[in-house]
């Protein structure tokens, strides 16, 4: 998978040195170091304790030592960013009110997303049966509709305030999830692709205004940092999405599954071989243990253990859809841009000031 890309990078790379040519924004900055560094330890503290947490325990003391790394780094990069000359991210941008919405929209609604597609690859997999291109073909039907309706969503932010446009994309999809976390081992894919499709059309009206409401904010010397900011608050909750949906999922499935295999007449060898197995090494290894003639009843009830966790994880995924709803209906008004911090002399010409 990861083999071809390499090619195809030096390739585009060998594009672009003759034909992209540096920024024309009057200033000079230079990469951030201090920032980049301590931005990207936060993160990777925060995803890793709450993997590892979720895997085994919160209070583990590597999972403490990880968030508080995280913590610290992110203490040190909010200082190093009000110091720095040329700051990655700039705390102007938190001037405005609608890049702080953004902000919160866009890493809520991805923490939702990505989290939400995790799980339903899983579903898919694990309780489906289906091979990965089987499920992949079925998860088209979510993320091709944004492509379909993307040019359109284009054309009503001309006509329709963004503050309704997000939040109706984010109601959207909240509905589409609450209806996923319905289905059951036997959905047939017609039933599951309507609903995926939904998903789909609520992400649609998500992406692009989001974006621009983001980019709009700000002065035109910031749009550039605006737009990859935004950008890196989805990638941020993309990121935590299926760290904190899959802990949810495998906690509850695990607390549930010793019930489920009661219910089902599982004699209590078997009983404690399938929990030990789903403490040590998760759903796949608990499908392994060796059952002798209770094997169908017992993964039965797997199929039950497991649909509990995903049906979990997508009532909470839905839910921070509409807390990314509310965000853009209290915090979006008309977007007014902060005060250029620049000074005047230092402006195009050809800009108004």
């Amino acid at each position: 998978i990861y083999l071809p890309a390499i090619p195809l990078a030096l390739l585009t790379a060998l594009i672009a040195i003759p034909l992209v040519t540096d920024s024309r924004a009057p200033g000079r900055r230079h990469l951030d170091w201090p920032g980049q560094i301590t931005a990207a330890l936060a993160i990777v503290a925060l995803v890793f304790a709450v993997i590892e947490g979720g895997a085994g325990s919160f209070t583990d003391p590597v999972v403490l030592l990880a968030f508080a790394v995280a913590a610290l780094s992110l203490a040190a990069f909010l200082v190093i960013e009000r110091r720095s000359n040329s700051p990655m991210l700039s705390p102007a941008l938190f001037a405005s009110r609608g890049f702080n919405a953004t902000a919160v929209i866009a890493a809520v609604s991805f923490m939702g997303v990505i989290g939400s597609i995790f799980v339903l690859s899983l579903y898919l997999g694990l309780v489906q049966q289906l091979s990965t291109m089987e499920a992949a073909l079925r998860l088209l039907t979510n993320t091709a509709v944004p492509v379909v309706v993307g040019p359109l969503i284009g054309r009503l932010m001309h006509r329709v305030h963004v503050r309704w446009l997000l939040s109706a994309g984010l109601f959207i999809a909240a509905i589409a999830l609450f209806l996923l976390s319905g289905v059951d081992a036997d959905t047939s894919f017609g039933q599951l692709s309507w609903r995926l499709a939904l998903f789909g059309l609520g992400l649609g009206a998500v992406l692009t205004p989001m974006t621009a409401t983001a980019v709009s904010s700000v002065p035109f010397q910031l749009a550039g940092m605006a737009a990859a900011a935004n950008n890196a608050f989805r990638q941020v909750g993309g990121a935590l999405g299926p760290a904190v949906l899959g802990a949810l999922l495998t906690s509850r499935a695990a607390s549930s599954l010793p019930g489920h295999l009661a219910d089902a007449g599982v004699n209590d060898d078997h009983r404690q071989a399938a929990t030990a197995a789903m403490d040590d090494s998760g759903f796949q290894a608990v499908a392994a243990v060796d059952y002798g003639a209770q094997r169908d009843v017992a993964l039965n009830a797997l199929d039950k253990a497991f649909l509990d966790g995903f049906h979990l994880s997508l009532s909470v995924s839905a839910t921070l859809m509409l807390i990314a709803a509310l965000a853009a209906v209290l915090l979006l008004g008309h977007p007014r841009p902060v005060r250029d911090p620049q000074p005047a002399a230092q402006r195009p010409e050809s800009v108004p000031a």
